[in-house]
């Protein structure tokens, strides 16, 4: 359990690291004073670590920030320039100081305690319930009966930051459909980043200012390719759902990205590279590609590799 101690120590931590985010996104316009915050923050990420910081990787980083042609450092440049200012600060202290800093070193001293691994980052599925019929879907299989209630929820995640995890990812089902509870739960664990798989059907206007009140959600929105390919899995109107959602997640500055499950049938569709180009003007800046079938791996690596558009992306076996 987190002593008394602890708790005021991170406290203090939580509002030094809150104090420097806000000075860096006052001075977003002047890129000395955002470079000099960036190895402000690195410095202070150094102190946190002590005698267990590697100086070595330290100064790696800080040499990318200080290098503008440096495709991460333009990454994060981009992201923090589209986002909503209190989605950016939440995101950078939350996956920032809490997730990445913090976390970590706690997770790492809990292997060590317990003798256990311990991840990252924590999954669960809210719901198996859905309010669509995508074929060959696997939550279809379970139907919509299987439920967390809000307080076993609240317990993964009390539970899971005692042991240093700062980061959830919901799946389902489609998690939306527990709308109030999830923001429920983000509101009471507001130190914590919460990312939702979600089929956009659900996000309306009132839903995206209550995110960009709490600020620490993030989405990946199923899409699987054109218009035809996409809708042939998941029903007539979803892509239409899912532009919606894209269109008010860029008009509030909310941080998304992409899930998308990859067939036979639509695999030409989402390896097109205008299709990547496209998600990435729409706004997504990370995505998942999910694997269910035993198609060319390597053909998705290669793109991957060779995306310049501002996407970052993650492969899934579920084979």
């Amino acid at each position: 359990m987190t002593t008394f101690v602890e708790k005021v120590s991170h406290k203090a931590q939580r509002q030094a690291f809150s104090i420097l985010i806000d000075r860096f996104l006052k001075h977003l316009d002047k890129s000395e004073n955002r470079t000099a915050t960036y190895l402000k923050l690195v410095d202070e990420a150094g102190k946190f670590w002590g005698d267990g910081a590697d100086k070595e990787k330290l100064e790696l980083v800080k040499k990318a920030f200080q290098d503008p042609t440096n495709r991460w450092v333009k990454f994060l440049n981009r992201v923090v320039d589209e986002t909503n200012p209190h989605v950016a600060k939440m995101m950078m202290l939350n996956l920032g100081y809490e997730a990445f800093f913090r976390g970590t070193k706690m997770i790492r001293a809990n292997r060590e305690k317990y003798h256990c691994n311990i991840p990252w980052l924590i999954l669960f599925d809210p719901t198996s319930a859905c309010n669509m019929h995508c074929e060959g879907c696997w939550s279809g299989t379970y139907g919509p009966k299987h439920n967390l209630s809000f307080e076993d929820m609240d317990k993964i995640v009390t539970q899971g930051k005692e042991l240093g995890v700062y980061l959830y990812m919901m799946t389902g089902g489609e998690p939306l459909v527990r709308k109030k509870d999830v923001l429920r739960l983000a509101e009471k664990h507001n130190d914590v980043e919460f990312s939702i798989f979600d089929n956009s059907t659900l996000i309306d206007e009132d839903f995206c200012k209550e995110v960009v009140r709490l600020g620490n959600i993030t989405f990946q929105l199923s899409i699987e390719g054109t218009p035809e390919t996409n809708d042939a899995r998941r029903g007539i109107g979803h892509y239409d759902a899912v532009m919606k959602a894209m269109d008010l997640f860029k008009k509030y500055g909310i941080v998304y990205g992409t899930s998308i499950c990859y067939t036979r049938n639509n695999i030409e569709a989402v390896t097109d590279p205008k299709f990547i180009e496209f998600i990435a003007e729409k706004g997504a800046r990370f995505g998942f590609f999910s694997i269910t079938c035993r198609l060319e791996i390597m053909l998705f690596l290669n793109l991957c590799l060779q995306s310049s558009r501002g996407v970052k992306w993650w492969i899934r076996l579920d084979t």
